[in-house]
Order: structure tokens, then sequence, then C-alpha cells
């Protein structure tokens, strides 16, 4: 039985097919949720290269800014579930934050979903879910 479900959302439709799951999934449990939202600030000052520092802080801050908008939105769509759900913004590696969180809060399940990239575009652009597959202690359910 599951106690504490942490769910990886980036506002994708795939994360958010995680999320209804992860929650109906707590909801039958009688666990609560941590919906987890990662901004990748080495990603987003590497984008901006010939930036000044002020543009750079600028846009994490409207990347944190957007996290917190997508994770308000999904607090709104399951007000009523009955589903203890706190949300959390990260900073960093999204595998390594999200793993970091679920073990320091004791989570005892990771939940997140999976863009199915195949091929070159996944060994190009590398797969988040792999990564907490492979580095995570507690089960990782992935959702297509």
């Amino acid at each position: 039985m599951f106690r504490h479900i942490l769910v990886a959302l980036d506002g994708s439709d795939c994360a958010h097919k995680a999320l209804d799951l992860a929650v109906n999934l707590a909801k039958e449990q009688g666990a609560r949720c941590t919906v987890c939202t990662v901004v990748d600030v080495v990603r987003a000052a590497a984008s901006m290269t010939f930036a000044t520092g002020d543009i750079v802080n600028e846009w994490i801050a409207t990347l944190n800014d957007d996290a917190r908008h997508v994770e308000r939105a999904a607090i709104e769509k399951y007000a009523s579930s009955g589903v203890a759900i706190e949300t959390r913004v990260l900073e960093g590696s999204p595998a390594a934050a999200l793993i970091e969180v679920a073990q320091r809060e004791g989570a005892d399940l990771i939940v997140m979903g999976s863009h199915g990239r195949t091929g070159l575009k996944r060994l190009w652009l590398g797969s988040v879910a792999e990564a907490v597959v492979q580095e995570a202690t507690v089960p990782v359910l992935i959702v297509r």
C-alpha cells in the first residue's frame, strides 16, 4: 500500500495523464500526493548563452512562475478529489531533483509521464523518466 506518491508534472498532456492516474491511485490507497515541477536552470541559462545575467535571471523567474501556474491548475482540478496534494517547484536537473525530493520526503512511489521518444530523438534529448527509473530507490510508474 502506498502512503505518499510523488508526481512529476511538466505541463504536458502525458504528465497530466500521469497526475490523473496518481490521484486515482492515491484515492484508492488513502495516500497523499506531492506534485513536483522542475525548472532546469542549467538548461535555461545555457540556452541564453549571449544574454546578460539580468535577462537570464528574469527568464528563470518566468519559468518558475510558469511552473507555479501549472501546479495551481492541478491543485484546482483535484480540489474535490479528497486527496491531500502538496506542490513543489524545484530547480536543478529534473531527474536528480525528483529523486532527491522523493527520498527527503519519504515518497514510496514516483509517477511520471513518458513522452515516448524513440531512436535518435531519445538519444539526443535524453530521458528524464529513464534516469529516474535507473536511480530511484522506490518504485517508478511510467505513464505513456
